[in-house]
């Protein structure tokens, strides 16, 4: 039976994925994360395992990621989706993160990592994740 469990006193509720910003949700130990496509995770994620996102992308695709990589790269996104106010989340740990990619199952969280970066390759948003503006034809 789920358990509808409100936030403590202080703390504000877990943010909904928006589908329109280009977000998802992944789910890991029961804990549901914000995966959001921000420029600021993009280089992150490039600068850490030293590629750029449209190869990480192939290589996703490929089924070629490790449990590492599939860390850092949760790790990045979910720290972008975090509300201000939860520093824990926004403090997340890639190991602690892949430790848990491996219990929740490799191709589960890869298929939902390879659409937030898809997100990213494929623009249409802002820097900081938001759609961009579509311009009116005449």
């Amino acid at each position: 039976m789920a358990v509808n469990r409100k936030p403590r006193a202080g703390r504000s509720a877990r943010p909904k994925a928006n589908p329109v910003r280009g977000e998802a949700t992944l789910t890991l130990a029961g804990v549901e994360y914000v995966l959001r496509p921000t420029s600021e995770a993009a280089f992150a994620i490039e600068e850490e395992l030293g590629g750029s996102m449209l190869l990480l992308v192939q290589r996703a695709g490929s089924v070629a990621l490790s449990y590492r990589e599939l860390g850092t790269i949760a790790g990045a996104f979910i720290r972008a989706g975090a509300a201000p106010d939860d520093k824990l989340t926004a403090n997340i740990n890639d190991d602690a993160l892949a430790d848990l990619i491996y219990a929740e199952g490799q191709v589960k969280v890869l298929g939902i990592l390879s659409a937030v970066m898809a997100n990213v390759v494929n623009g249409g948003y802002t820097p900081q994740g938001e759609p961009r503006a579509v311009a009116e034809t005449p």
